[in-house]
């Protein structure tokens, strides 16, 4: 089962790093007025991506920091946003959280990636008390907010999430669904009749994935998602207390 376990990650480790890259700096020169809502979306979901690994939050006193990469294989076919490739995007990032009282788990999560930064946080909220009785559901609330800066464009985000996972002896196999809601701002763009245009979108999306519980307490995820670009993918390696 370890042997398995590592397979996975290192495959999920290669998927990513092999993955091909859309540019952002590309925005300013594709961006065009029947494009940008379909970008709106793509980056709304990119950005709503592994909130969540598992259904079970940490409960009281419980510490997780763990590194995430959301991988879109390419954009929705509306969006040209990005120039004439249909290379993939690749995103990393960092998310910290911690276990509150009245089963509530508090989380921050940064990147600074192709030249667009992203700060934010949101709170997890367990439906059931938190436990690592074998068989037994755990069902969770996630609520996210976060905002991110290019040179080109601005984006506010918004997510909502229900996340249900199944506990067995090696694996925790998990389901997520909910809504991306986002407000993009063209700051800048060659033509100049888009620059201040603002878009609010609001797309579903949807994840299957497995958690793994790693020797030394690290915790492996990895998983398959949907959003307005279609099919993508998301994996997390972390500490969990």
């Amino acid at each position: 089962m370890k042997r398995f376990i590592l397979f996975l990650y290192f495959i999920s480790c290669a998927f990513f790093v092999n993955a091909g890259e859309l540019n952002f700096d590309d925005f300013s020169t594709y961006a065009t007025a029947q494009n940008v809502r379909h970008f709106a979306k793509d980056i709304s979901g990119l950005l709503g991506a592994s909130s969540v690994t598992t259904g079970r939050i940490l409960g009281w006193g419980g510490f997780q920091l763990a590194a995430r990469g959301v991988y879109m294989p390419r954009p929705n076919k509306h969006n040209t946003a990005f120039g004439r490739t249909n290379e993939g995007k690749f995103m990393p990032l960092i998310q910290g959280e911690i276990g509150l009282p009245f089963r509530i788990d508090g989380f921050v999560r940064a990147t600074s990636w192709d030249g667009l930064t992203i700060a934010g946080g949101g709170l997890k909220w367990g439906i059931t008390k938190p436990t690592e009785i074998l068989y037994t559901f755990q069902p969770m609330l996630v609520i996210m907010a976060q905002n991110g800066v290019h040179r080109d464009f601005s984006i506010t985000q918004y997510s909502a999430n229900l996340a249900i996972s199944f506990k067995t002896p090696y694996v925790v196999p998990y389901i997520s669904g909910g809504v991306d809601y986002g407000k993009l701002t063209v700051e800048s763009a060659d033509d100049s009749s888009l620059i201040g245009r603002r878009e609010y979108v609001t797309t579903p999306k949807a994840a299957l994935g497995l958690n793994f519980k790693l020797p030394s307490y690290f915790d492996l995820s990895v998983a398959a998602n949907y959003a307005h670009y279609g099919l993508g993918a998301e994996a997390s390696l972390g500490v969990r207390f």
